[in-house]
């Protein structure tokens, strides 16, 4: 879990007393400081402006998916797609995923998740799972016809009842609200109703609202 430092105060000799939220002690610590003394702790802050730790752990998954269908090292896969974004961009300084700005990261994952797509990469479930908040991922996935839960072949499922009779080849969905999930998930969807399952997913605010491109895919065209 994640420390937060969530006030502070300057002490009378120039120091700053901290206000730290989310500390875990064990027993032998709690007793030691309700004894009066006092822990030795490092602290770092976080840059807000710099690559996440979420955002890492998103390209090196990608990453290393691709290598697994390839064969391609993941190391030379991570230097390609920095370097054809830095020249596409116009960055002049090498980006590293040790400290690049959290901009440049989320740059740098979208085009992987658009290369995984056009190359038909199976994602691992764990993969899919991560990525089930980033928006272009979604978007991709559903316009691909891949489940965003587990990454295998999917069917668009309507988050609003389309209505039973009705030809989803000729129905106009614009403004309606669809994902990309495969038949076992869209029955689950289904059997356990749609709020239970956005909770279960994680995909409260995940579905896709249909655009002009979508309703082509979904009325045949």
């Amino acid at each position: 879990m994640t420390q937060r430092i969530l006030s502070y105060r300057r002490g009378d000799d120039g120091r700053y007393i901290l206000l730290v939220d989310n500390l875990n002690f064990s027993s032998d610590e709690m007793q030691l400081l309700d004894n009066g003394y006092e822990l030795s702790a490092d602290i770092s802050v976080h840059d807000p402006y710099k690559i996440t730790s979420k955002q890492r752990k998103k390209i090196f998954a990608l990453v290393n998916d691709i290598e697994s269908h390839t064969g391609q090292p993941r190391e030379y896969l991570r230097a390609m797609f920095a370097d054809y974004l830095r020249v596409m961009n116009g960055y002049t300084e090498k980006i590293s995923l040790s400290d690049c700005s959290k901009q440049i990261a989320g740059e740098l994952i979208e085009i992987i998740i658009e290369w995984v797509f056009l190359h038909h990469i199976p994602l691992n479930y764990r993969t899919s799972d991560l990525m089930r908040e980033d928006n272009r991922f979604i978007y991709l996935a559903t316009v691909n016809r891949q489940c965003v839960i587990c990454g295998k072949t999917a069917d668009l499922a309507h988050r609003e009842a389309v209505g039973s009779g009705r030809d989803r080849n000729k129905i106009n969905h614009i403004g309606m609200r669809v994902l990309a999930l495969c038949r076992k998930h869209h029955t689950e969807q289904h059997q356990i109703g749609v709020d239970s399952f956005d909770v279960k997913y994680h995909l409260k605010n995940s579905w896709i609202v249909v655009d002009e491109k979508l309703n082509g895919m979904l009325r045949g065209g």
